[in-house]
């Protein structure tokens, strides 16, 4: 019971200690990025299909600089970048449409010097453009010492100071100098570099305690939506993140102009204007998780209509995706720990395409849910599970061994083993089996005339010997019995031939009886050998911290009663039931009836001999 305590109590360690490790893995990996950033190689496939059968706002139109409006301008204003007297054109054009605002996506942060004219009529048009609104970039300064303090910017830049700003803080802005700053409304559009591709835009940036507001919040803020949260995680929208109503600028400069065009002018008026570039040779290209090349005025389209909409990806909480996970982990350690292997397999499996699939499903409702941070410790837990599992398995055959090797040959033991599922050792069963028993006689006398050691070395020598022999006839040793030996035939590994089997060996055990007499000269030694077949439970059987591989039942009994009926009588007395299994294979000699205890018919009995011998 001790050692049985002691292996329960080592396995409940074993288990609670992978749960607490495969926990903190848990835990620990729910604010890992790297993970987060294995999450999305599923998500990401999820949120394209997402994106695909969803629409952009109607309110907000893309004003595309495209290759079609850089081929058409050329031969009026040369090549990019041209004289903002256009940009004035098209927006003293859109003024008149009562736009709910009008946002270039494109930096002026440095003035035209060879024309000066058209930058001054674009101003003059900026100032009468309540609805404008112009985007500015932060830098890294090679020399930040020398970079403007952050409180010396005009307030119609995006600043705000944070409790705890610091006055003395410095950062580089790249804005519109050349522009009137009373009639400017800026807004940030440099976000920090992420991984592998824009995921989460910045609502606000923040430096040294001071807040810098991004250009889609000063619009949304504009509009009465102001946001409230510091980042959004972008929810795209049609294929490829490029479902919002797009127009050339070429053609709403022609319009503007008066020219013949083919957009009707309701579609600009009372709409959210964005000016933006989708040419290549412009260069303003993102890689983003509905494509890798999407040009940056459909990234800030996105951002502003997440704002506008309240639509943005929504991430589960970390803390409810640790109940899930750590409730997982335990039941998954149980089935392990109670010994259920597969049933702790087949729960893995489940729960990693239950998590896959809630995933996958949750990104087609705006929902992200990071499952590598649950599915990497299950996974563990079920590799270590499996490992623990068969190292229990390991050594359950060991033991096995080394039990059965005690009671039959060790290349039976070897194929008992082998058998999956271990049916024959481990099932108690009534079967049809031949009972040996083998007993020294007058062990009393001979033991009287030898000391303790001879006589112990004397049975060692013995044993030795029949072993060799019982083993060879394939046989089941069940127990040694003092100075006898009880051995059978016909369990745990069937043997449609198991009474010849055992006489065979009771004749070989006679023959090597007169060997061991001769080699270590006991002359006065000598054997009786009863042999019965008939129906027996053969098992496992014992406590719990102690048990045999043994037979019981009458057929056992009757065994050891022929036994007790060779002295003076035979060397070798069987059954009649087991003389006449034996067919033809030996010839028998009738030894009479003999009435036996427990038992009110006489038992008949017979002694075999080799059929050879005799004709000899």
């Amino acid at each position: 019971m001790a050692k049985g305590s002691s292996e329960s109590a080592r396995n409940r360690a074993i288990s609670c200690g992978i749960f607490l490790l495969c926990s903190s893995l848990l835990l620990v990996g729910l604010h890992s990025p790297s993970l987060a950033q294995l999450d999305w190689l599923l998500l990401d496939q999820s949120l394209k299909q997402r994106a695909a059968t969803r629409h952009a706002a109607e309110s907000i139109v893309i004003i595309d600089i495209d290759e079609r409006s850089l081929e058409a301008i050329a031969p009026l204003a040369g090549k990019w970048p041209w004289p903002r007297s256009l940009h004035a054109e098209l927006l003293e054009y859109l003024n008149t449409l009562q736009p709910q605002a009008i946002v270039f996506d494109i930096l002026f942060t440095e003035p035209d010097v060879f024309r000066p004219d058209a930058d001054g009529y674009f101003a003059e048009v900026v100032a009468q453009s309540p609805t404008l609104f112009l985007p500015f970039a932060s830098q890294a300064s090679v020399t930040p010492d020398v970079a403007p303090l952050i409180a010396t910017y005009p307030e119609q830049v995006a600043l705000q100071a944070e409790p705890g700003a610091r006055p003395d803080a410095r950062l580089k802005l790249l804005l519109p100098l050349f522009l009137p700053a009373q009639a400017q409304r800026l807004g940030n559009i440099s976000y920090p570099n992420q991984q592998d591709s824009v995921r989460r835009y910045p609502v606000y940036q923040h430096e040294a305690g001071w807040r810098i507001q991004s250009l889609p919040a000063v619009v949304a803020e504009h509009l009465g939506k102001p946001p409230s949260s510091q980042a959004l995680l972008l929810d795209w929208y049609g294929p490829r993140g490029m479902a919002f109503q797009r127009f050339s600028y070429a053609e709403a400069l022609s319009q503007a102009r008066g020219e013949a065009s083919t957009i009707p002018e309701q579609y600009l008026r009372d709409k959210i204007l964005l000016i933006g570039s989708t040419a290549l040779g412009l260069h303003d290209f993102h890689n983003t998780p509905v494509h890798h090349h999407l040009p940056g005025v459909y990234v800030l389209a996105t951002a502003l209509n997440n704002l506008l909409d309240g639509q943005a990806l929504t991430v589960l909480p970390h803390w409810l995706l640790a109940l899930v996970g750590l409730s997982v982990l335990a039941i998954t350690t149980v089935c392990f720990h109670t010994q259920r292997a597969s049933l702790g397999l087949i729960f893995t499996m489940a729960s990693t395409l239950c998590l896959v699939g809630m995933s996958w499903w949750g990104m087609r409702q705006g929902l992200v849910i990071h499952v590598v941070a649950i599915l990497l410790p299950l996974l563990l837990a079920c590799l270590v599970g499996l490992l623990v599992t068969y190292h229990r398995n390991q050594l359950d055959l060991q033991q096995t061994r080394h039990i059965f090797s005690r009671f039959m040959d060790p290349a039976v033991v070897e194929q008992l083993v082998d058998d999956p599922e271990h049916k024959a050792l481990t099932n108690t069963r009534s079967v049809d089996i031949t009972v040996l028993f083998s007993d020294i006689r007058n062990f009393t006398s001979i033991s009287e005339q030898r000391t303790p050691g001879e006589v112990v070395n004397m049975l060692n020598q013995y044993f030795d010997a029949q072993l060799k022999v019982l083993f060879a006839h394939q046989a089941t040793l069940d127990k040694f019995i003092g100075d006898a030996v009880m051995a059978f035939w016909g369990a745990p590994v069937p043997q449609e031939n198991h009474a010849i089997l055992a006489v065979d060996a009771a004749l070989a055990m006679v023959d090597a009886l007169e060997t061991f007499k001769r080699d270590y000269g006991y002359a006065d030694f000598d054997i009786g050998i009863g042999i019965h077949t008939g129906r027996a439970v053969v098992g496992l059987i014992g406590s719990h911290a102690r048990y045999d591989y043994t037979a019981i039942g009458d057929s056992v009994n009757l065994a050891s009663r022929i036994e007790g009926l060779t002295k003076n009588c035979a060397h070798i007395l069987v059954s009649e039931t087991t003389m006449e299994l034996c067919g033809e294979h030996f010839g028998f000699s009738p030894k009479g009836e003999f009435k036996v205890k427990g038992r009110e018919q006489p038992v008949k009995v017979y002694e075999p001999y080799r059929k050879s011998a005799s004709a000899s």
